[in-house]
């Protein structure tokens, strides 16, 4: 076979072991690139690449441009969003990868999908998801939600539910959890695709390029936040202590550059790490932002009990929605047709497609779980107009 003729995966596959190192994971290695359906290889795209176009033009990746980073709903567009920090993500995680001899199409896949499972509103709606999801006997966190949403809620082929992602990237998606400061995070090789759905905070993720991605997610937002605060006037540069300038720099690119060259500088393919001193930095950041930026009146303004209590109604409001429709019974209109007209309910109708195209098993699916999947999909503006729909009065003429 001529080498015009050559499949150009199978190129790329041949030419792995050569540039990757030894703790890289190839992208035909099992169980990494196994998936929960069987499908064809592509041929030009290696397994992971075909992961990474997969979670690119899914519904879950192009709604993350309108959800919360740290300011709600911000109306200056130079605001970081959900969308732009798992792009942050992915530049930092393939520059890590790439000086360590990683492989950059697994690590892009994983950064690119590992908040598909946020909520809006941040970090404070998760927190009220999660309450909410307590109270009804089931569980939320954002890592595993974003799981559920590729496995399972996704619905981009008809012959199966979810976007029948690898192993490699399912896991990376469940375990980033940029909440851990970890100094050194090595892959748990032994774990299997049978164990991932038990997965929790503590677990390490199964590759070295997982790690990447976890360390990655909090080097592209510590700064980014701390950037943000500034443009907004929550912080100033001179008010950042010396010791987090003298070793991370006072802006967002002197404090991405010097965190990732002292991971490249302290990792190898069995583990991702930090030195004692750029680590203690971090670990002040962490404590300047949670102290400064996410505790500040400009950011909680929002937060005096209103997003609770809006989710708390949205919740209910939804619960009685999916019990009336369940009640009805398979074939039946999921809600009554006089209602939805005569209110002009879009949050119905998009309630209505949610479960009868994406949950096509939502007759067997507990309420609450149906509840807590479809407030989690939702944006922080689609909220907000949904609430108005449902509780503001409107005018009839």
């Amino acid at each position: 076979m001529g080498e015009k003729e050559r499949c150009p995966r199978e190129k790329s596959e041949s030419l792995e072991p050569e540039f990757l190192e030894a703790g890289a994971t190839k992208s035909t290695d099992h169980p990494a690139s196994d998936r929960q359906y069987p499908i064809e290889p592509d041929q030009f795209r290696t397994a992971f690449e075909r992961d990474y176009t997969r979670i690119l033009h899914s519904r879950a990746f192009r709604r993350l441009r309108h959800k919360t980073q740290v300011f709600v709903d911000p109306r200056n567009d130079h605001i970081c969003t959900r969308l732009e920090h798992s792009l942050y993500v992915a530049s930092v995680s393939r520059t890590i990868s790439k000086a360590l001899g990683l492989n950059n199409d697994l690590v892009a896949a994983i950064s690119l999908g590992h908040d598909l499972g946020h909520a809006p509103f941040g970090h404070e709606g998760e927190k009220c998801l999660q309450e909410l999801a307590n109270q009804n006997s089931i569980s939320f966190q954002h890592e595993l939600h974003s799981l559920r949403v590729i496995d399972k809620i996704e619905r981009m082929y008809p012959e199966h539910p979810g976007l029948n992602l690898t192993f490699a990237v399912r896991d990376g998606i469940a375990c980033h959890c940029g909440e851990k400061f970890e100094q050194r995070i090595a892959p748990d090789r032994n774990k299997r695709p049978k164990n991932l759905n038990a997965a929790a905070l503590a677990d390490r993720p199964a590759t070295t390029e997982g790690c990447v991605v976890r360390f990655a997610d909090k080097i592209a937002y510590l700064g980014r936040d701390l950037e943000d605060a500034i443009t907004v006037g929550i912080l100033t540069r001179n008010k950042i202590p010396d010791a987090i300038r003298n070793t991370l720099g006072r802006d967002n690119s002197a404090i991405i550059g010097a965190m990732i060259g002292d991971v490249i500088q302290n990792s190898d393919d069995n583990g991702i790490a930090m030195s004692d001193k750029v680590h203690q930095a971090s670990l002040a950041l962490k404590s300047l932002n949670e102290k400064r930026i996410y505790s500040d009146p400009k950011v909680v303004r929002s937060r005096f009990g209103q997003i609770e209590k809006a989710m708390r109604f949205m919740f209910d409001e939804l619960l009685n929605f999916i019990n009336e429709a369940k009640s009805k019974g398979s074939g039946s209109a999921l809600f009554c047709e006089d209602k939805r007209k005569s209110r002009n309910l879009v949050c119905l109708d998009v309630l209505h497609e949610f479960l009868a195209t994406d949950i096509q098993s939502w007759e067997t699916e507990k309420p609450a779980q149906l509840v807590v999947d479809f407030i989690a999909g939702m944006t922080d503006s689609f909220f907000i107009r949904s609430f108005e729909e449902l509780f503001l009065p409107r005018s009839a003429v």
